[in-house]
């Protein structure tokens, strides 16, 4: 998955660890440990290429510092690809008492200086720009017209049990980062491969 020269994280492994990856998680089986809302990621500047974090950051205390540790040792336009539950599932996601934050499609566009970045007068370096969404449907819904999934995602509960999201990360604010067709292919196959190649210790 990539030559011995680029550098790609799993964060938050938990039990399981990627092979080709460094393995980043609180528990002591990890390759890497790291408690994700205090600790510094222990990596240069604009060191890493990619970054996987597969159901992770709905569970870290301070979640704008892991990001903003994320942010801060990719490349870039280097690749942060995360998978979280979505806000409005009750069953699994609101309930849970493990988990501190909840997210939707449009959490990251506070990071875009294009969308919604300086909105909420914060003083973060974080920017990241969306190249790549993907949702899993609770039954019946992924087979609406988009138009139809769109409104029930925004009106109604328990529509949507999680999202994949692909973002680029931006460090120089007039250096272009690579969006469109070709780059969430890209994101979406990187992302696939994270998961089916998830080893557990």
């Amino acid at each position: 998955m990539g030559s011995v020269d680029e550098l790609r994280l799993n964060i938050g492994a938990g039990a399981t660890y990627i092979p080709g990856f460094r393995n980043i998680d609180i528990d002591p089986r990890a390759e890497i440990q790291v408690d994700l809302g205090r600790e510094q990621l222990p990596f240069e500047d604009n060191s890493v290429l990619l970054i996987f974090s597969h159901h992770t950051l709905e569970h870290v205390d301070d979640y704008l510092f892991a990001l903003g540790e994320m942010h801060r040792v990719l490349q870039h336009d280097g690749t942060l690809l995360l998978g979280l539950p979505y806000v409005t599932l009750t069953e699994y996601n609101l309930v849970n008492p493990y988990h501190r934050h909840n997210f939707s499609e449009h959490s990251f566009a506070f990071f875009d200086p294009d969308l919604l970045k300086g909105s909420a007068v914060e003083r973060n370096a974080i920017l990241l720009r969306r190249a790549f969404l993907r949702f899993e449907y609770m039954p019946g819904f992924g087979r609406l017209p988009e138009q139809m999934r769109v409104w029930c995602r925004r009106h109604l509960l328990n529509v949507v049990r999680s999202f994949d999201i692909g973002l680029a990360a931006i460090k120089e604010q007039a250096r272009p980062v690579r969006t469109g067709r070709e780059r969430e292919a890209e994101m979406r196959r990187l992302f696939d491969d994270c998961l089916a190649n998830r080893r557990s210790y």
